[in-house]
């Protein structure tokens, strides 16, 4: 619905993090949570402040932005906002252990120190982080990022061999084709059609709890018998920002 009412990205990513996720931060760290120039998110901000949708605290020198509670349509916009924001289960440990594992095969989660990867086990890390990402679509975001850089690890052998049910295997290969998708290789769209169960042909939203999107707002998470209501540009700009070309 957001994506329909709202077409500048940049203003519907801010209205996400700052009405959706309830993230506070400067313009300099919500312009980068945003994948935004500054000066674009400075504009947007701007924009808001003087509609009222946010409110400023300053803390030292710092212009700290957060979403304004006593606007007079505050539980509207939450409301709108959370609808077009995947669901997030509450961290556990063993999430905590998993994202530090795939922080170091290259995700960029910020404030997470990694841990490394035998490479024995790269690929069942990346399987825990498909999982994983069903429930977290800010790990779902990094993950075409670590599947480029381990790239090397699929081949048809290695993917026959995983263990995981048919819909995980569905998410491994999105992943996989994203990856190549957004990193000019058509090799890895071919490996992943090795993980398809032609079984499964009812479409579903990939990230649990969160409402069904259209299969049009993502072809590609469509052909992989998933409903994803995030910006395919949100990928691909994270991706352009840490894959090295």
């Amino acid at each position: 619905m957001l994506q329909f009412l709202v077409t500048s990205k940049v203003r519907r990513r801010l209205l996400v993090l700052l009405w959706g996720h309830k993230t506070t931060g400067s313009v300099a760290e919500l312009a980068e949570l945003a994948d935004a120039s500054f000066a674009s998110t400075h504009d947007e901000i701007k924009e808001m402040l003087r509609l009222q949708l946010v409110r400023t605290e300053h803390t030292g020198a710092k212009t700290v932005f957060s979403a304004n509670p006593h606007h007079p349509d505050a539980e509207f916009l939450s409301r709108l906002a959370a609808a077009d924001t995947p669901a997030r289960s509450p961290t556990t440990t063993s999430d905590d252990d998993l994202k530090r594992k795939l922080v170091a095969l290259g995700a960029p989660l910020r404030g997470v120190k990694p841990l490394k990867v035998a490479p024995a086990d790269v690929l069942d890390v990346l399987v825990e982080g498909a999982q994983l990402s069903r429930r977290d679509a800010v790990v779902a975001r990094t993950l075409p990022v670590c599947f480029w850089n381990e790239r090397d690890q699929f081949t048809a052998k290695a993917l026959m061999a995983l263990k995981a049910s048919p819909e995980d295997k569905h998410a491994v290969a999105f992943f996989l084709e994203l990856a190549g998708e957004l990193g000019g290789d058509r090799r890895l769209a071919g490996l992943a059609e090795t993980l398809r169960d032609h079984r499964l042909t009812q479409l579903r939203p990939f990230f649990h709890a969160a409402p069904r999107a259209s299969a049009q707002d993502f072809p590609l998470a469509a052909k992989w018998g998933f409903s994803m209501n995030v910006d395919p540009d949100a990928f691909r700009a994270l991706f352009n920002k840490f894959v090295t070309p």
